[in-house]
């Protein structure tokens, strides 16, 4: 069982990409692209946004994806994957903005503009329903901008629970108690270091199973 992300969200985000108002912010004519799936009960890996290799794509449009379909999986998927396996679990993942861009900062820049903002906000509020409604076991979150549109724009409040050593999600009807890590980055060249990143592995196995 799954989310199906276009049949939900599609007609929504193209209201936004269509929006005249927005028309004239940076990288909008490059269109979106949104993950196409989401498992429900799964390790659901949230991210910021889309990336966008200027020399790979000489044609904008938007698009929905499935990263279990592709046929060699992207590198920035593959800590995901090994961590669903060594887990025993699904994973899946999600952006929680849809405009394609690999720069950061320039994403941060937008967010502090008032007409760039409010483009963003929109998304989110989209993004927020995704997440309630796919139901993830557990959420990971190895970003730190994405950690503070997650708690500041979604408004999903947390609290750090001791006996798990972890954060839980609370005031959520829909995500009562999941498990929340937040982490740094998986992949890159800021990426945990090894030891890290097993001690995240037995960490989730661990919370994994206290949960059932």
């Amino acid at each position: 069982m799954f989310f199906d992300c276009i049949k939900n969200l599609k007609r929504k985000v193209d209201f936004i990409w269509q929006d005249e108002k927005y028309q004239n912010l940076p990288f909008i004519k490059r269109g979106y692209a949104i993950q196409s799936v989401i498992p429900f009960d799964s390790i659901l890996f949230i991210g910021i946004n889309p990336s966008f290799d200027e020399k790979k794509n000489k044609h904008f449009k938007s698009f929905f994806y499935d990263v279990h379909k592709s046929e060699v999986l992207h590198g920035y998927f593959r800590k995901f994957e090994d961590i669903a396996n060594k887990t025993n679990m699904q994973w899946s993942h999600f952006d929680l903005l849809f405009l394609r861009e690999t720069n950061q900062n320039n994403i941060k820049h937008m967010y502090n503009h008032i007409l760039g903002k409010e483009f963003l906000k929109e998304q989110l509020k989209i993004s927020k329903t995704v997440i309630e409604t796919s139901q993830p076991k557990i959420i990971v979150i190895s970003n730190a901008f994405a950690r503070d549109l997650f708690l500041h724009e979604c408004k999903f409040e947390t609290y750090f629970d001791d006996s798990i050593g972890t954060h839980r999600i609370i005031n959520n009807i829909n995500l009562e108690g999941v498990p929340v890590f937040f982490t740094s980055m998986l992949t890159g060249q800021r990426a945990l270091d090894n030891g890290s990143y097993e001690r995240l592995i037995w960490h989730i196995k661990f919370v994994l199973k206290l949960e059932n």
